[in-house]
């Protein structure tokens, strides 16, 4: 199988173990006479789930003795897009604004040490390295193979 598909099937057992917990939550206390216990049986479910969550151990261990190669790159990734968050939060407020609470009106002088358009190419920046390493990521995705 395809580091890929193995990424796809990860997610789906993922989903369907979160589906799984919500219908025991769900499912495991209801008034007499409403729900057909045979339906729901939480100890089946519970069951299920035990199972899946075993395949998605197995699946995720499989996974990440493929990602060694290629750790350092995901973790750059990762952190290159943490960082773009981050600076789309930065402040470039400059120039002249009114503040000021409970009627209180203050006019305040703003200057900014990166300015806005610093700030964009920084991202921008940061935009292309991520998606430099999304493509090789990708193709590293759909050429190995997982062994199970």
């Amino acid at each position: 199988m395809k580091l890929h598909k193995a990424l796809k099937d990860k997610k789906k057992l993922t989903g369907e173990i979160s589906k799984l917990k919500t219908q025991i939550e769900v499912k495991n206390c209801y008034n007499e006479g409403t729900v057909d216990p045979e339906k729901f049986d939480v100890k089946k479910l519970y069951d299920e789930l035990l199972n899946k969550t075993g395949e998605l151990v197995k699946l995720k261990l499989s996974i990440n003795e493929c990602n060694r190669v290629i750790q350092e790159r995901i973790f750059l990734l990762s952190e290159y897009k943490s960082l773009i968050a981050w600076w789309s939060g930065v402040c470039t407020l400059e120039g002249e604004h009114v503040t000021g609470s409970y009627g209180e009106k203050i006019l305040r002088k703003y200057r900014s040490q990166i300015d806005e358009v610093s700030k964009e190419k920084i991202i921008k920046g940061l935009q292309e390295r991520v998606d430099i390493i999304q493509e090789e990521l990708d193709i590293y995705n759909y050429t190995t193979e997982v062994s199970m």
